[in-house]
């Protein structure tokens, strides 16, 4: 009898089922969906005498278009809907995969239709809700957005809607992501509590670490343009540039051209520090398993948390923040929990920021 914190379910039309052969639930935090995969393994005699279905085809009616839940431990980790059906059988053996997605992947896979197009004067928020209201999705703040209006701003005919959003979230520094609840996530500057403790020897299964330079430099430089005006022509409009420097040991240069037309020296100045957090957080990367779904043996791990990595070995006295969060289960290596940690700063996360101040 499997342990209640082992168990996954996949819900679909009231049907439940959890005789899987192999789970797979990745949780995205900067990404445009949760993704899951499922595989049951027949364990009924393949051949049925008596005639009719084969015993696990009855119990596994479930196709693509159909809307489910699943629980991981009893808790809702995901609402989304099956995307994909793969049944492979032979005289001897018979297998179902279902494949499938949060709901915030249809509307990220569908192109921007507005009545005109244009976004003129509006800021990141105004123009996601814009885009996204004909779909049943909510959009969920994360801390403090730029809520800095665009002075000029149309989207490509045809252009996806997380293309879209990601095009010009990156010069208001606002991170894209998205939850398992059907909810796209504009992640600004936060402060998140640390919610677990990672401690070699102790609770960490294993670690795979990456420390590097390679994607850092020592200088980022924005180049822009803002409309011509009577009070601002020429060079002064057509050739404006921001710098800020990097921590490459290596002398280094960045240049970046501006996604749109700027208004003022300011905005291409945060464009180029926003260049840099998305440079400078690339120095640590981890991916850490531990033992189990449950971080505290009664709440599921989650995306986005930041947990605090003692690692020796891995050269590791620092909190992280979970980028993609998998909970994995099959019959050889048991129950786990892989966990991709990235440095907080880049997905907006600052220990010192106070919305307040």
């Amino acid at each position: 009898m499997p342990k209640p914190q082992e168990v996954a379910v996949l819900e679909v039309n009231g049907l439940k089922f959890e005789d899987w052969e192999s789970v797979w639930v990745q949780e995205r935090w900067a990404d445009s969906f949760t993704y899951f995969r499922f595989t049951a393994a027949e364990r009924d005699p393949i051949v049925n005498q008596r005639g009719g279905p084969f015993p696990l085809i009855a119990k596994l009616q479930f196709k693509p278009g159909d809307r489910c839940t699943i629980t991981l431990a009893g808790q809702l980790a995901v609402t989304g809907f099956i995307e994909t059906r793969q049944v492979a059988y032979d005289a001897f053996q018979h297998g179902v995969m279902l494949i499938g997605k949060s709901d915030t992947a249809g509307p990220a896979k569908s192109s921007v239709d507005t009545k005109t197009g244009n976004f003129d004067k509006k800021n990141i928020l105004q123009v996601a809700q814009e885009v996204l209201q004909d779909y049943p999705v909510g959009i969920k703040v994360i801390g403090q957005l730029d809520l800095t209006p665009f002075d000029k701003l149309q989207n490509e005919k045809g252009e996806l809607i997380w293309d879209f959003l990601e095009r010009i979230a990156r010069p208001r520094g606002v991170v894209m992501g998205s939850d398992s609840h059907g909810n796209f996530l504009m992640i600004g500057e936060h402060a998140f509590p640390v919610a677990a403790q990672l401690v070699e020897g102790q609770n960490i299964k294993s670690c795979q670490c990456i420390i590097t330079e390679e994607h850092t430099y020592s200088e980022y430089r924005v180049d822009g343009q803002a409309p011509a005006s009577d009070s601002n022509s020429g060079t002064a409009a057509s050739e404006m540039k921001a710098t800020v420097g990097g921590t490459s040991p290596v002398f280094s240069k960045l240049i970046t051209p501006a996604e749109q037309p700027v208004k003022t020296i300011a905005e291409l100045q945060s464009r180029a520090k926003n260049e840099s957090i998305w440079h400078e957080g690339t120095k640590i990367q981890a991916t850490i398993v531990v033992q189990g779904w449950l971080r505290d043996g009664s709440a599921l791990w989650h995306a986005g948390e930041e947990v605090s990595v003692y690692s020796p070995m891995a050269m590791l006295n620092n909190t992280l923040k979970i980028q993609n969060c998998t909970f994995t289960q099959d019959n050889a290596s048991g129950t786990h929990t892989t966990l991709d940690l990235v440095s907080p700063n880049l997905l907006r996360s600052r220990s010192d920021f106070n919305p307040g101040a």
